[in-house]
């Protein structure tokens, strides 16, 4: 929706001006879309169910949407499409609208007219002097109603053909049971023994009998109020109210409905990725049953009911019933904290709420305060996160600039190590000003881009290695702090790499040089660093260092190459290989030859056919 831009399945991306569905596009901007509700669409001639999702269910703003468009035809092929021609079944909406079938306009008004408000029924109807009978039921989760038309006739028939069968079928496994009772009585009842036996074991119950056994077993599992009263405090949360079954179920096991008004707070487990690495899920439970006790302890009293709701997560939430409006539990908050630091060992963050009526919206709440606890990653602050400070978190609207990151990539290809942390200290400026969700996109785009930039010369070396980053750090300043050091970190292996290349380079020159100049019985190392503007000990030392040998060493190899080419590809005398490839004197040259190769000249160039032959 920012970006103004359609994925259409068929043409691909399009912006909203050429996008051809017009209809649709200006329900996606009223930016109220019915989740999960099918809707009736026209599209290029065409029928359709369309299906609209945002991005989300519980953000409040939404930033895309998909909408997928479904075959009516196929839809009622593989739905509502019988073997038979008897039955005629439509979907229709609560205008008259059909959505799936087939039935003409005057069978549509005779039925909805002989209908009741009932939301399911069935009466009979003449259909052309035959007596029909129709069944419809509606389905409010998407405001149809289904109605089934089949003759009488036939559904009588079809009837009694049933009602045969399930008699004789009925008759012949009555037999069959009879049989199977008699030829395996004497071990009809192993299974309850078996599971008396396991009762016993695993409970150590002690009962006269094994239906004894089973029959406390099955009181035990009703004294699990625990469990059934966890179960409804989620839904609770989740579903935002309470029915009225479920509220009085509730009220049974739980005190926290004697009290008119409520503060909700959510504890998060700071670092919980490292947590989750250290312990396994067993220890992590444990762990947050702690931080329960604790919080029962520093909030519990006469005027409070004090419920922990664990939805399995990094966070715990606490139910505060309070009889008075004001209550005020920011102290004790900030004491749960300190405890848990000390004997937990775990850092938390705690957002808290004002009071609200028992039977507010709480699932908005909890929505509001899982956000409140981001707010430190963004501002670094260590306190109790209420609605004063998300007031302030909520107006930051601060753009992201992607001419800084263009300039600091710049600046380290230029190792420019001050200028670079200067600009890197606005980039985070900048990151400080914006939601939680806006800057984590930034950072793994920040983090992107300098995977792009410069490869593997920094530790964030794949997208894995992006998210897993991003998780060890609890704050954007820890982050800031890192980014500094990895940058220096590059700006010092990129000077290396130049320096190596500038090596490289001198090297390349060198050898260029010899080349050229190899026929010279004069070439010396002096010739050869006047020529680069080098010292003659520094250009021996440097190709020494990119080659491990002499440079001497390398010019006389080099002849000796110069020489073994001449021999093979060439009528040239011997006297005259040895002067084109540069050697002062004959017999430097057949010692230095016959040193290399382990023969003579004129031995290497008589055995070289042979060697020609034999390899072809």
């Amino acid at each position: 929706m920012r970006r103004e831009k359609v994925i259409d399945f068929h043409v691909g991306l399009l912006p909203f001006e050429e996008f051809t569905d017009k209809t649709m596009l200006e329900r996606v901007k009223q930016q109220d879309p019915s989740l999960l509700r099918y809707t009736h669409h026209e599209a290029g001639n065409k029928s359709y169910l369309t299906l609209l999702l945002p991005s989300s269910y519980v953000k409040k703003e939404q930033y895309g949407y998909l909408v997928v468009l479904l075959n009516k035809h196929a839809l009622q092929q593989y739905l509502i499409s019988g073997s038979g021609t008897d039955n005629q079944v439509t979907l229709m909406d609560r205008s008259g609208q059909v959505i799936l079938g087939e039935m003409n306009e005057e069978m549509m008004q005779r039925i909805m007219q002989s209908r009741t408000s009932a939301s399911q029924g069935s009466f009979e109807l003449k259909v052309d002097g035959e007596q029909a009978y129709v069944n419809y039921a509606d389905l409010d989760s998407q405001d149809w109603t289904i109605y089934s038309l089949s003759g009488m006739d036939q559904f009588r028939k079809q009837a009694t053909a049933f009602q045969q069968a399930i008699m004789l079928s009925s008759i012949l496994l009555l037999i069959l049971l009879l049989l199977a009772a008699f030829w395996n009585s004497h071990s009809s009842f192993k299974p309850f023994r078996r599971l008396a036996n396991q009762i016993h074991g695993k409970l150590r119950i002690r009962a006269t009998s094994d239906y004894d056994a089973i029959q406390q077993s099955v009181m035990m599992l009703r004294d699990h109020y625990t469990l059934i009263k966890t179960e409804y405090l989620r839904q609770w949360v989740l579903q935002g109210r309470l029915g009225d079954e479920a509220r009085k179920a509730l009220a049974r096991e739980s005190k926290i409905l004697d009290h008119s008004w409520i503060r909700l707070a959510v504890v998060k487990i700071d670092a919980y990725y490292e947590i989750s690495e250290r312990y396994d899920f067993a220890s992590r439970r444990l762990l947050k049953y702690a931080i329960g006790n604790i919080a029962e302890e520093m909030l519990g009293s006469k005027e409070r009911s004090i419920e922990v709701v664990d939805f399995g997560s990094d966070h715990l939430l606490i139910l505060i019933g309070v009889a008075d409006q004001g209550d005020d539990v920011t102290e004790e908050l900030q004491e749960m904290r300190r405890l848990v630091e000390q004997y937990i060992q775990l850092t938390i963050i705690v957002a808290c709420s004002g009071s609200r009526h028992a039977r507010d919206d709480l699932r908005s709440i909890y929505d509001d305060l899982c956000e409140w606890t981001l707010f430190k990653f963004v501002s670094g602050d260590d306190k109790i996160f209420t609605e004063q400070e998300y007031e302030r978190y909520a107006d930051l609207q601060m753009q992201p600039d992607d001419t800084q990151l263009d300039l600091l990539i710049q600046s380290i290809r230029s190792g420019k190590e001050e200028q670079s942390l200067s600009l890197l200290e606005q980039v985070f400026a900048r990151l400080q000003t914006m939601k939680y969700a806006e800057c984590q996109f930034q950072l793994r785009l920040l983090f992107f881009s300098f995977i792009k930039a410069f490869s593997k010369r920094t530790t964030l070396n794949s997208i894995e290695g992006i998210e897993q980053t991003l998780k060890k750090f609890t704050k954007l300043e820890d982050i800031h702090r890192w980014m500094k050091e990895e940058i220096v970190r590059m700006i010092s292996l990129l000077g290396d790499q130049k320096r190596l290349n500038r090596k490289g380079k001198n090297v390349e020159e060198v050898i260029e040089y010899i080349q050229i100049h190899i026929h010279d019985p004069r070439l010396s190392v002096e010739d050869i660093a006047d020529h680069i503007a080098l010292s003659a000990k520094y250009v021996r030392q440097l190709f020494l260092d990119q080659y491990g040998m002499s440079l001497s060493n390398y010019i006389l190899n080099m002849r000796i190459e110069k020489v073994k080419e001449l021999l093979q590809h060439s009528d040239m005398s011997v006297a005259e290989i040895s002067q084109q490839a540069g050697f002062l004197t004959k017999s430097h040259f057949f010692t230095a030859f016959k040193k290399a190769t382990g023969m003579t000249p004129a031995q290497y160039r008589y055995q070289q056919p042979d060697a020609d032959e034999a390899s072809g």
